[in-house]
């Protein structure tokens, strides 16, 4: 029996923040930080599910993502964000990009897809910004 993910932007945000619970951030010593950077990885994983359906339009092979990538990266931001008083923008995008999604991505222009939608994702400006 398989999971289907949910269609739609909307769906899989939800979906997401439903798989977090609320004890995830009473363990994060920049809280604040950290939500907004949540959201921006929610975000990059709901676009890169809603890509697929687009077959050669939206990826040139099509790649299963699934919760396991996401709840890695989730890991990943609470650590670096716990281990650093400054953001390690270039460790953070490096990790959730090419090392974890990137691992699974075997096409240069995929690759390199992956990584612009990080750099836009995991920047200054998505924290730097008020609620």
């Amino acid at each position: 029996m398989t999971t289907e993910p949910p269609r739609g932007l909307k769906a899989n945000l939800k979906r997401l923040y439903l798989l977090i619970p609320e004890s995830r951030f009473d363990g994060v010593v920049q809280k604040s930080k950290f939500k907004k950077l949540l959201f921006s990885l929610c975000w990059f994983h709901s676009i890169l599910l809603e890509r697929r359906k687009f077959k050669s339009l939206g990826f040139c092979i099509p790649y299963d993502f699934n919760d396991s990538d996401f709840s890695i990266c989730q890991d990943i931001l609470a650590l670096y964000l716990d281990e650093f008083e400054t953001t390690p923008w270039d460790a953070l995008r490096y990790l959730t990009s090419e090392a974890n999604y990137g691992g699974r991505v075997t096409d240069d222009w995929d690759r390199r897809l992956v990584n612009v939608y990080i750099a836009e994702f995991y920047q200054e400006s998505c924290i730097s910004t008020p609620k």
